[in-house]
């Protein structure tokens, strides 16, 4: 093998490319207007139907759901109505793309890369939710002594995990400067490991976007119903903070890289205000009649209803040694609370025509239940099941929000005319792609008649699919990509820039980029 570059990949998760632009031209962004003006800059898009969960998994392995299975936090089980809890390390059916390279001798340091696995045979080092957004296995690293470094030299990440809660505005003020806190401490972390080798790869992602963009979107948004809080409270643009510090992460980082290394940076998928309709799905399903409801019985809240809410307030008030001692212990706790306790379901999966499925929010997962495959089937296969798809898809796109009389669904894919696959029958049969520009409250259309209900969960952003990256390095000049790419074609560009081929991915390199830097790399060879 003839390695033809050092590659530096640095990402953002849930970086927003137009919150990117505006606080770039306002020069707030100074390190990633750098890059910007000086690289091979490109724009991206989510896979239809999948983005939010299967971004990452997607890009660790260079294949959609449909190869690596998996495409949601929770997961329903072939053959059966029952969901479970999908960690993404744990279901993925195609190898990390660093494994691949580390059994071809490049050396690699990957830090904080979400939805990975500590891979145990890396050729380098490896950190796993140091920082993240979404917890499965809490922080490990590749070693236990490497593990124990961090923890005694850094401390732990003030924000790791599921930090969903309702927090009043000053608490969502103390929450933003743990973010700001946090992407600062990442990017010390960062300069250290940057410099322990001269590392064939070096990968490092910043997710305090993402929890920033969740749940600080109505302190940036000026039309946003919640947004009154802020300016009472005398509260700014915290999200602005949160993308300034990671940008002045960033360019630490840039700062120890020599010029021989190609620097990948990407921003993978957006945020904007949540006001998708995914929240009633059950009910509008009901309505159209191919959904059975479920009798839901009248809970009396109990003690751990309130748990989380009592812990984050209280956290917010202990020491910071403190904190970080106890990370270890808030991450299980909250784990338990978000991914144990689910609320009763609103309908009965085997009794209709079809039923939702998990698939985040931004997109909702509908299956059909289909005679031979699922076991209590009602809709046969062939002609029927595509006639009830054509019929689902005309009620859906039919809905209405009554507050603006605009379509509340943008889009509705077909999972066949999309995605093929080993893993295909883990995914939902249809993929509703929400509008997302306004609040819903109330619904309505000749199918369905009236619909209405209360958005009141903690998140006030929600992911949009486009996003941008920008190559920089040898032999790449300033230019503008004119297509977009996708998150699956990030691994097999970054291998073969390395010298190595990914068997069986269903990426295909940047090849724009890989033009740009080739004939470098014969030079080097010659």
């Amino acid at each position: 093998m003839t390695k033809k570059n050092k590659v530096a990949f640095i990402g953002i998760c849930s970086g927003d490319k137009d919150l990117i632009n505006k606080w770039v031209a306002s020069g707030d962004l100074p390190n990633i207007k750098n890059l910007l003006e000086t690289g091979l800059v490109g724009e991206t898009t989510g896979l239809p139907g999948v983005y939010v969960g299967a971004h990452w998994p997607s890009f660790i392995t260079g294949c959609t759901p449909a190869t690596n299975r998996v495409h949601s936090w929770e997961q329903l089980r072939p053959g059966s109505y029952e969901s479970y809890r999908c960690k993404a390390g744990d279901h993925m059916q195609k190898p990390q793309f660093w494994e691949t390279l580390s059994a071809q001798g490049v050396r690699s340091c990957i830090l904080d890369i979400p939805h990975s696995r500590v891979s145990p045979d890396i050729n380098g080092l490896q950190t796993v939710e140091w920082g993240a957004h979404d917890a499965a296995y809490g922080f490990h690293a590749s070693s236990d002594a490497l593990r124990r470094e961090i923890v005694s030299r850094f401390g732990l990440h003030p924000v790791s995990g599921n930090s969903d809660a309702d927090r009043p505005i000053g608490e969502l003020n103390r929450f933003a400067d743990e973010l700001v806190r946090g992407a600062e401490m990442k990017a010390e972390l960062s300069e250290d490991f940057v410099q322990r080798e001269d590392w064939d790869l070096f990968a490092q992602v910043f997710t305090e976007a993402h929890c920033g963009g969740h749940l600080l979107w109505h302190l940036h948004d000026s039309k946003h119903p919640r947004h009154a809080e802020a300016v009472e409270a005398g509260v700014g643009d915290r999200l602005r903070d949160v993308y300034v510090a990671i940008d002045e992460g960033i360019g630490r980082i840039l700062e120890r890289l020599d010029d021989d290394t190609t620097i990948i940076f990407l921003a993978n998928h957006g945020i904007g205000p949540k006001y998708n309709a995914d929240f009633l799905l059950p009910e509008i399903l009901i309505a159209l009649g191919v959904a059975a409801p479920a009798d839901i019985p009248v809970e009396v809240p109990g003690a751990i209803d309130h748990v989380d809410d009592l812990v984050t307030k209280a956290w917010q008030k202990l020491p910071q040694a403190f904190r970080d001692s106890v990370q270890p212990l808030r991450d299980r706790v909250r784990g338990a609370i978000h991914t144990e306790k689910t609320p009763p379901p609103k309908i009965v999966p085997s009794e209709g025509k079809c039923f939702f499925v998990r698939n985040n929010t931004a997109h909702a997962g509908i299956r059909v239940n289909l005679v031979g495959r699922e076991p209590n089937g009602q809709v046969q296969p062939d002609a029927e099941y595509e006639a009830f798809l054509d019929e689902l898809t005309s009620d859906l796109k039919g809905i209405i929000n009554l507050d603006t009389g605009k379509a509340v669904v943008n889009e509705v894919y077909r999972c066949d005319e999309i995605y093929d696959g080993p893993e295909r029958d883990h995914l939902p049969d249809l993929f509703v792609d929400w509008t997302n520009d306004a609040p819903i409250e109330r619904l309505c259309s000749n199918k369905i008649g009236h619909v209405s209900g209360t958005y009141s969960y903690c998140r006030t952003g929600e992911h949009r699919p486009d996003g941008l990256f920008v190559a920089k390095g040898p032999g790449i000049s300033a230019k503008r990509l004119p297509r977009k790419v996708t998150c699956i074609e990030f691994a097999p560009t970054i291998a073969e820039l390395l010298g190595v081929e990914l068997p069986d991915v269903d990426g295909r390199p940047i090849h724009e980029l890989l033009q740009a830097v080739k004939p470098l790399a014969e030079q080097r060879q010659g």
